[in-house]
């Protein structure tokens, strides 16, 4: 996946429970964090006021899990 190339992928844990992809049961991964658009948000031009996920991208073959606090 040559978009992911900045960060060496890596094994995560959330709520102690290791990360697994939910597509291919791989359990390595890029992180990348991701802005939540809104309708009226975007609609006003404010889309930079807009919560952020963090996401995790699987090394192998490339399914999003998002998370969000």
């Amino acid at each position: 996946m040559g978009l992911f190339t900045a960060d060496e992928p890596k094994s995560y844990e959330i709520d102690n429970k290791q990360l697994i992809c939910m597509f291919c049961n791989n359990r390595t991964f890029h992180t990348r964090t991701e802005q939540l658009h809104s309708p009226g948000r975007t609609f006003l031009n404010l889309e930079w006021t807009d919560r952020t996920a963090t996401c995790f991208v699987c090394a192998s073959c490339g399914y999003m899990h998002w998370f969000m606090r």
